[in-house]
């Protein structure tokens, strides 16, 4: 039994993590409208793809497909969200340089790669290992993370973005190292699912929206209120993602085990 298969026997766990990502959105664009901090907002829509991307590799029983859907979708809300912070400063064309060629070597390792390569084909769908030898990787190792942390380090070099927005840039780049170390040092055994139970969902909204208004106080209540439902939000949806794939990971164990007594 495939995960694809074990997947759809849990349809809300397809479409849920999409769906409450969606939500998530519109809420935050909402709470802007309503005087939370764009600074706040912005955070609040920049790094989900990284959470993905571990949940996947880590516990891996998402189904490839799903997984690039939610990836690209994140991924793209995520850039959209720094590009109209960067290009909301004068431009640097040294700045401007490096991130062109950052995102340049990103794709083109992409391209080399393949789209379901580059989106974990061989950890979620059983792709056969390859050695890819095609530029860039017959240069340097890892140059879609090497890519991606050049082009966000490039957008320091715009002094009128670094002022502002100098913390958003660095965790871009950090996260992306931290992708390169577990890509290189996790192990290929799928992990064990996480406690996901609504003890953990209820301390994670509340912390949230505990956080979010700490970033607008002191500050109109409206205001407060707004970035509270920001972070609450942003609780509730780190909950719910981590979920998605709790709810598969038992059933996918045991549908395993059912093909191996089968085949024994």
């Amino acid at each position: 039994m495939t995960a694809k298969t074990e997947w759809l026997r849990f349809p809300a766990a397809g479409d849920l993590s999409l769906r409450a990502y969606g939500v998530l959105v519109t809420l935050v664009l909402a709470a802007v409208c309503l005087g939370a901090p764009l600074a706040l907002a912005v955070c609040a829509l920049s790094f989900w793809h990284y959470a993905l991307y571990w949940l996947a590799y880590r516990y891996r029983a998402v189904p490839l497909a799903i997984f690039k859907r939610d990836a690209v979708v994140m991924k793209s809300v995520s850039l959209l969200v720094l590009g109209s912070a960067y290009f909301a400063t004068p431009l640097d064309l040294w700045s401007l340089t490096m991130v062109g060629a950052g995102f340049l070597l990103n794709l083109t390792a992409a391209r080399a790669l393949g789209p379901d390569r580059t989106y974990y084909g061989h950890e979620l769908a059983g792709l056969p290992w390859v050695r890819i030898t095609a530029f860039p990787y017959s240069h340097v190792a890892h140059p879609m993370l090497i890519g991606n942390m050049a082009a966000f380090g490039g957008t320091l070099l715009n002094a009128g973005f670094r002022a502002d927005w100098w913390p958003l840039a660095c965790a871009h780049v950090a996260l992306n190292a931290g992708l390169m170390v577990m890509e290189t040092n996790t192990s290929q055994r799928r992990g064990t699912a996480p406690g996901s139970g609504p003890l953990a969902g209820g301390t994670l909204v509340i912390a949230g929206a505990a956080l979010g208004a700490a970033t607008a106080y002191p500050g109109e209540v409206a205001s407060i209120i707004a970035a509270a439902a920001i972070g609450g939000g942003s609780g509730a949806y780190a909950w719910t993602l981590v979920r998605c794939h709790a709810a598969l990971a038992p059933a996918l164990d045991a549908g395993q085990h059912m093909q191996t007594e089968a085949s024994s």
